[in-house]
């Protein structure tokens, strides 16, 4: 009997949505995340320094990494999402605020285009002041500057914090008539042949390979950048499976942002196999909603109508299906610890769970233990996405089109202004409106072959 996602999926919808509410005349989603998340203490910790123990700085810069990549797969009608290696932050500015120009239809009239230019003068400049006035330096050491997103509650990553968290149970029902896509799925650990592929090296040396140098790797060539040479070092025992559970020590040192695009390399390919159990399965465990807070981002801006950027369509950025879509933007987050997940399983889930790495949206760290699966640590299982405006409000307006070319009519003999009025708009009356366009003082002198304009 196969466990329908759905029958999990809602009721988490229905109490999210009651949670965080929604903003008014918003489209607002849950999705489940494909793979996953999972986070450790160290990871808010400063490198190298765990003995200083929680880092305020260190938090809201991985917080600001997790939450700032481009959903995929949101509009497809699935369960779950994943992410993209595009930034949230460098597409709202360099796609959107930075080229765009005040839209000015040739209809618009020129006060009107006057007061247009000077509205959204002021609106750009505030959204490039909040971009500008936002950004913090990294505390890793690292060169670069971040724009910071805001959680709340904002320690919602300390495991020994209660503020937010609460405990959450629900129950799955299954179907024997469930189609394979619907119902739950358990996701394998890649072999070595599945990883080899991933990270673009022979299966003799991804044996040879760290961990943490795999994930860097996996995570540069899904980025679409060029892999580094890899640092082979002899490892006994060949390639060990945990670097997909929750990350030892080890692997902390690679940044959450990595470790996300290099688990979706390595588990986009990975083989599933659906649960079995039959339908008597809960799900519990402790939850915190945590809503996402953009200071750098100007909402007025975004869902502001009159600009465009040149070279970009109507809708463009935020088309559904483009490489880096720009429609929908995470809002909010599910944050879960103490998973446990408990079933009638069946024998062939048991052994699946062995080399798992997640049953559904979650992660999991353990074999089924007396009909219990599950995983103690933080890990991040769906998101709320709020839709966003269609990205850029106008097309380009078109060039001012060249006026239309002036009709002219040359004299034959016998012509008279009256007879070429009368033949050009049907009354003679008007061949004072042609003596005008061509500045002729005495309608009798018009001579053969002159070129005269019809207004």
């Amino acid at each position: 009997m196969g466990l329908l996602t759905q029958s999990l999926l809602k009721p988490v919808q229905d109490w999210i949505k009651t949670e965080f509410g929604t903003p008014p005349g918003a489209s607002v989603v849950f999705r489940f995340d494909r793979f996953g998340v999972t986070l450790t203490d160290e990871d808010f910790m400063l490198p190298g320094h765990p003995e200083l123990g929680f880092s305020p700085e260190m938090a809201i810069e991985r917080f600001s990494d997790l939450v700032n990549r481009v959903p995929v797969g949101v509009d497809d009608g699935d369960d779950d999402v994943t992410f993209s290696e595009i930034d949230v932050d460098t597409s709202y500015f360099f796609r959107l605020v930075n080229p765009a120009e005040p839209y000015l239809p040739a209809t618009l009239p020129g006060p009107a285009k006057e007061r247009r230019i000077s509205a959204f003068d002021t609106l750009k400049a505030e959204a490039l002041k909040l971009w500008e006035t936002q950004g913090l330096a990294s505390v890793t050491g690292q060169i670069r500057e971040f724009r910071p997103c805001t959680p709340a509650p904002i320690n919602w990553y300390d495991s020994r914090s209660t503020t937010g968290w609460q405990p959450r149970t629900f129950t799955i029902a299954g179907s024997d008539q469930a189609p394979a896509a619907q119902t739950l799925h358990w996701r394998m650990a890649p072999d070595d042949a599945q990883i080899s592929k991933a990270v673009q090296l022979p299966v003799d040396e991804v044996r040879k390979l760290p961990a943490s140098d795999m994930l860097r790797r996996a995570a540069r060539i899904q980025r679409g950048e060029p892999a580094l040479a890899p640092q082979l070092t002899p490892l006994p025992g060949g390639l060990l499976k945990p670097i997909l559970k929750p990350p030892p020590s080890d692997l902390i040192k690679v940044p959450v942002g990595d470790r996300i695009l290099a688990k979706r390399r390595l588990l986009e390919a990975a083989p599933v196999q659906p649960a079995t159990t039959s339908s008597q399965t809960t799900v519990s465990f402790d939850a915190c909603l945590v809503r996402i807070d953009r200071p750098w981002l100007f909402w007025p801006f975004l869902i502001d109508a009159t600009w465009d950027v040149p070279g970009a369509g109507k809708g463009s950025i935020s088309q559904s299906g483009a490489l880096g879509a720009l429609s929908w933007l995470p809002t909010g987050m599910l944050a879960i610890r103490n998973l446990k997940i408990t079933s009638n399983w069946s024998a062939q889930d048991i052994e699946a769970s062995a080399t798992a790495t997640n049953f559904g949206p979650f992660a999991v760290s353990e074999k089924i233990t007396n009909g219990v699966l599950s995983a103690s640590g933080l890990q991040i299982s769906g998101w709320q996405f709020q839709q966003l405006p269609a990205l850029p409000p106008n097309d380009e307006p078109p060039a001012t089109p060249a006026p239309a070319p002036k009709k002219q009519y040359t004299v034959v003999k016998g012509d008279t202004l009256w007879s070429i009025a009368r033949m050009m708009y049907g009354d003679g009356k008007k061949w004072k409106k042609i003596a005008d366009a061509n500045h002729i003082a005495d309608a009798n002198k018009i001579k053969v072959g002159q070129r005269l304009i019809i207004p």
